[in-house]
């Protein structure tokens, strides 16, 4: 997601994410969301049907000089919102 966004919401299921006040709002009611599990899923909405690399995510979010255990994080944080 480089360069200026324009403001838009995408809908999906039950779901709606606003990517200009960055809000995920599921049946009209808003969802807490912090900013990096916020960021994955506006990547994965911008290539609905592609995929999106573990690499990718990682280079996004964070700078190639961070030392994170990335691979557990990733998969635990986010296991968690598969269950929206």
């Amino acid at each position: 997601m480089n360069g200026v966004q324009s403001w838009r919401v995408i809908r999906f299921g039950p779901y709606e994410a606003d990517l200009h006040t960055r809000e995920l709002r599921k049946h009209g009611l808003r969802l807490k969301l912090q900013e990096q599990p916020f960021q994955v899923l506006a990547m994965l909405l911008a290539r609905p049907g592609e995929l999106v690399t573990r690499d990718e995510i990682r280079s996004a979010l964070w700078p190639q000089d961070t030392f994170i255990d990335f691979d557990h994080g990733l998969n635990a944080r986010y296991a968690v919102y598969a269950m929206l």
